[in-house]
C-alpha cells in the first residue's frame, strides 16, 4: 500500500526539490512506497488548514515541515 504524500509550498519557495528528493531517497533506502504530489496554489493549499510552509500531509495528516526535516524524524511518521 502506498503512502500518500503532499508536499505543501508557497510558489517562491526554493525547498520544495530539496524535500520531494529527501522523500524519495528514504523511500529508496527503507523501502517505502510512496505517491508524492506538490502543491503551491493557494487554493489548492488551503484544504489542509494550515498557512505554515513548507508543510507535508501524510495519509491526510499536516505536518510542518521545519519540525520534520531530519531524516529519522522524518522517516518516523512516514512508517
Amino acid at each position: 500500500m502506498s503512502t500518500e504524500i503532499k508536499i505543501l509550498h508557497a510558489s517562491c519557495c526554493t525547498k520544495s526539490n530539496k524535500i520531494k528528493s529527501q522523500l524519495e531517497k528514504l523511500a529508496n533506502e527503507n523501502q517505502l512506497d510512496l505517491s508524492i504530489e506538490e502543491f503551491s496554489d493557494m487554493k489548492d493549499t488551503m484544504v489542509y488548514g494550515t498557512m505554515i510552509f513548507p508543510s507535508i500531509v501524510v495519509n491526510g495528516k499536516v505536518y510542518d515541515y521545519k519540525l520534520y526535516e531530519e531524516d529519522s524524524k522524518l522517516l518516523a511518521i512516514l512508517k
